[in-house]
This record gives C-alpha cells, structure tokens and sequence, in this order.
C-alpha cells in the first residue's frame, strides 16, 4: 500500500470517528433535553389541572408536541446511525405500490370513459352538413394584394 492511500485512509476513519463522536454528542443532549422539557410540561400540565381543565388542555397539546418532537428526533437520530454505519434505507414498498394502484385506477378511468367521449364528439359534428347546400355561392377566387409602387 503507498503512503498517500494509508494518508487519505486515516483521513477518511477520523472523520468517520469525529462524525461518530458528534451523533453521540447530539443524541445524549436531544435525550437530556427532550426529557427535562417533557417533564417539565407534564409539571405544568399538572399544575393546570389544579387551576382549570381549559389550561390542562393548553399544557397537554404543549407536552404532546413536545413528545413528538422528541419523537421525531430519535427517528432522525436513527437514521444518522444507520447511515454512518453504512445500513442502506429501506424502500418505500407500499408507497410504491399505492402509486401504481393509482394509476392503473386513473387509466381504467380513462378507458372506460373514452367511448362515451368518442361517441358524443362524433353525435356533435354528425349534425352538421359535410356538403354545401346547392343555392350557396363558391368563396371568391383568391388575388393576391400588391401595394401600389410609389416613384
């Protein structure tokens, strides 16, 4: 192995490791802060309950936002593990095929419909005479305008 692809080698894993390093960090401090907040939210809601249920209310859709935040960031978080580890993601099957269900729906649509629309197209331009009528005057020979030619 020459030096330079052992060089780029190192390069390549400490920047791997300090990307590692990092996930951990943000994981640890999403952890403690999404659950100092969550507690928090459920102290207040408690207190809320005490005072009046509307606020209890106001205090829950606060402590349900939060979980899914939190929620929402251990998912991501994941998703950062298992890029760095080198996990591909999974393909979205059923989305997938809702999609083509969807279009196979849309193109019988249209099938089944193109007939009916066939049909009255041709019922419309049906009642309109192809021929002239025999008393109607031919359209007049076409002559060509020439602007006069001025000295």
């Amino acid at each position: 192995m020459n030096k330079a692809w052992k060089q780029r080698k190192r390069h390549a894993e400490s920047v791997a490791e300090e990307a590692w390093d990092h996930l951990v960090s943000a994981l640890d401090s999403a952890r403690s802060f999404g659950g100092t907040v969550k507690d928090r939210a459920y102290d207040f809601k408690d207190r809320a309950g005490d005072l009046a249920g509307e606020a209890s209310d106001r205090y829950s859709s606060a402590s349900d936002r939060v979980s899914s935040v939190s929620s929402e960031a251990w998912k991501r978080a994941n998703l950062a593990l298992d890029a760095l580890s080198g996990q591909r993601s999974r393909t979205p099957w059923g989305w997938i095929a809702v999609a083509a269900l969807g279009g196979v729906a849309v193109g019988w649509a249209v099938a089944a419909s193109a007939p009916k629309a066939i049909q009255a197209a041709s019922d419309r331009f049906s009642d309109e005479p192809d021929e002239l009528p025999a008393s109607a005057e031919p359209p007049a020979p076409y002559e060509p305008v020439v602007p006069p030619v001025t000295p």
